[in-house]
């Protein structure tokens, strides 16, 4: 058995490659450990101690018992300057505002719009934990997630997301026209 600051380095180890939201149950495996309350006696003391020592992390705790590191809102800034590669392609971020902005919408509806890539990109999303996808007869009802609105600085709402985005894409002079169309389309709820 591994002691608990083993335990911790291999858990801290796991959610910094990653670069996306882990389970729960992922983590125990990869740890090789059966023992739940162990791995989140971990997490808790890793959270406390980035909280406590001023560090540029943070470990968010998401739905369905995932957890994430990631850079604390401050710091994006400043690192974004030697970022290589941006955390998602230009493809893919373009489906993720589109879904933002037209949330809660059907996949189907996404992929009329978009094109064929969607599906790729909707799996991308759903990995990196920024949308959320809810079975709806032969489709998918696709929703932001708490991470998309926390790593993007907005209210996790979708009005004010959509307001948000609006005034993105008015500042960018995009014509809106389409978009409406497509609102009018999508489920209710």
């Amino acid at each position: 058995m591994i002691d608990s600051e083993e335990l911790k380095s291999r858990v801290e180890a796991i959610l910094y490659a990653s670069g996306k939201p882990v389970t729960l149950r992922m983590i125990m495996r990869m740890c090789q450990t059966r023992s739940k309350k162990r791995v989140l006696e971990a997490i808790s003391e890793l959270k406390r101690r980035y909280e406590q020592n001023s560090s540029a992390l943070e470990l968010l705790e998401l739905p369905g018992d995932r957890y994430y590191l990631k850079l604390k809102k401050k710091y994006m800034e400043l690192v974004k300057r030697i970022l290589r590669k941006p955390l998602l392609s230009r493809g893919v971020m373009r489906t993720l505002s589109f879904i933002a902005y037209h949330q809660p919408i059907e996949q189907s509806k996404v992929a009329e719009a978009r094109g064929g890539a969607t599906y790729k990109h909707v799996r991308i999303l759903l990995e990196k934990g920024l949308i959320e996808a809810e079975k709806s007869g032969r489709t998918l009802i696709l929703r932001t997630t708490p991470l998309f609105a926390e790593l993007f600085g907005v209210d996790n709402d979708p009005s004010v997301i959509r307001r948000k985005l609006k005034e993105r894409m008015r500042d960018l002079g995009v014509d809106l026209g389409k978009s409406r169309r497509i609102e009018r389309a999508q489920p209710s709820g």
